[in-house]
């Protein structure tokens, strides 16, 4: 609960926040949210009421609700400070910086102040590693944390103030983009796929895919023409399009870039999905820990649907209806597992299920999911704008393309770069402020294999 919440009684809060969603069981991650937000916990009156409002039983509101780092049980207070918790992190200080903190706010680590007011401790990564040491409060991104920053925020803690009134600059989260490309680069026309992929059609989208050779990038290397058309063939009610925006390796943050600098890129991409596999419904699932990329996110997307490229009618066409939401993770690395993604877009613990069968023949609710990641989709609508033999020609033969990669820790450069397929590790570590002797020791001793 923030210092400027308003004082309404927990049952009002919480039958306005399920009123808010639709009474909808599959939005529960949003409503536990929310009456976090509102209560400042979701404890067991909180989940009691969760559970008689939307008439499910008490465990499955509770076991959501635990299973999810970024929720607890026990106020936290007006600012819950999570310094971002890995070895970048811990290199550049922040355990000093921890600790500093809570010499100036008199607090231990991991529990309430005594005056109820602020509550510190450590948090998982947060994919701030190229802005190291980083933290949340009130899970808002604090990146490039030193002892000068932690002043003001102790200061501004002291006074009470919302974050509203906070200083911009504490909240500026830099592209760090080192060298850009297509993907992170170049400019994007907003509509200039979707034109084509509907002169194309739902076949010649497809046959472009399988041409350009796109293998999907969150991990498998799995051809995504193939994943999308046994999708599209897929029997169910209906179908439903996944963007997977919940990268949580310690030390990732490229989707978190690419989401910032090129949204429409992101969206269009996905919006051609929807299309192709003939699905009305989309989801962004968004890593929690990027609260901060929400309103941002939400601004596109509502220009896309006034601009007639979202939503109803897209490009004017009759029937050519698609829509995207954006649901919101609360703290869970292992959702970025695409079946443990969708229990949790369910409203349930992001525990992986047993496969087969697999998303594209049974995700969401039941029905056939197309899930790629966020470069993934990119990388789709850059191919439908440009063509299939544009992308081929960048890379290898057996990768096409480019390949985003998110750069922190003992170097000169950190930060996103976007390189081709098949270059050298000798120019990617000088790109990222190796000397020629260090990338030679390197190389002589094992340590890394030119290729």
């Amino acid at each position: 609960m923030t210092v400027d919440s308003p004082r309404i009684p927990p049952e009002q809060q919480i039958a306005a926040i399920v009123a808010a969603h639709g009474a909808d069981p599959t939005r529960l991650l949003a409503m536990l949210r929310a009456t976090q937000a509102a209560s400042g916990r979701v404890g067991g009156a909180e989940i009691d009421a969760l559970a008689a409002a939307l008439g499910i039983p008490r465990v499955r509101v509770e076991s959501t609700a635990s299973f999810y780092h970024l929720l607890h049980a026990r106020p936290h207070g007006a600012y819950e400070i999570l310094f971002s918790d890995n070895v970048v992190d811990r290199f550049a200080g922040k355990d000093e910086l921890l600790s500093y903190l809570c010499e100036q706010l008199w607090v231990e680590p991991g529990k309430l102040s005594e005056d109820g007011l602020v509550y510190i401790d450590s948090t998982s990564d947060t994919g701030m590693g190229d802005h190291a040491p980083a933290a949340l409060v009130n899970g808002r991104a604090l990146p490039a944390l030193n002892k000068n920053r932690l002043d003001l925020v102790a200061g501004l803690i002291r006074e009470r103030r919302p974050l509203a009134d906070w200083p911009p600059m504490l909240f500026d989260v830099a592209l760090n983009v080192r060298k850009g490309g297509p993907l992170l680069a170049e400019p994007f026309a907003p509509g200039a796929a979707l034109a084509r992929a509907a002169a194309l059609g739902p076949e010649g989208v497809l046959a472009e895919l399988d041409a350009a050779n796109l293998r999907g990038r969150g991990g498998a290397g799995y051809k995504a023409a193939w994943k999308w058309a046994s999708c599209r063939k897929a029997q169910g009610k209906a179908r439903y399009v996944i963007c997977n925006a919940d990268e949580g390796e310690p030390g990732t943050f490229k989707d978190r870039v690419l989401l910032q600098a090129q949204p429409d890129l992101v969206v269009e991409g996905m919006t051609i999905a929807g299309l192709v596999l003939g699905a009305r419904r989309g989801f962004i699932y968004l890593r929690g820990e990027y609260l901060y990329l929400l309103d941002a996110l939400e601004a596109v997307l509502a220009r896309r649907r006034a601009a007639g490229l979202l939503g109803a009618r897209i490009l004017g066409t009759p029937g050519a209806d698609f829509d995207i939401e954006i649901a919101l993770g609360a703290g869970a690395y292992v959702c970025g597992e695409e079946s443990a993604l969708i229990e949790s877009l369910e409203g349930k613990p992001g525990k992986p299920r047993n496969r087969p069968p697999y998303p594209d023949r049974s995700g969401f609710l039941g029905e056939p999911t197309l899930v790629n990641n966020v470069e993934s989709f990119a990388c789709a609508a850059r191919i439908v704008e440009r063509g299939a033999a544009w992308f081929a020609a960048i890379g290898t033969e057996q990768s096409a393309g480019t390949k985003l990669v998110s750069v922190s820790g003992d170097c000169r450069h950190p930060g996103t770069y976007e390189y081709p397929f098949g270059v050298t590790i000798r120019q990617v570590l000088a790109d990222w402020g190796f000397d020629s002797d260090r990338i030679d020791a390197l190389m002589a001793c094992g340590a890394v294999r030119q290729r």
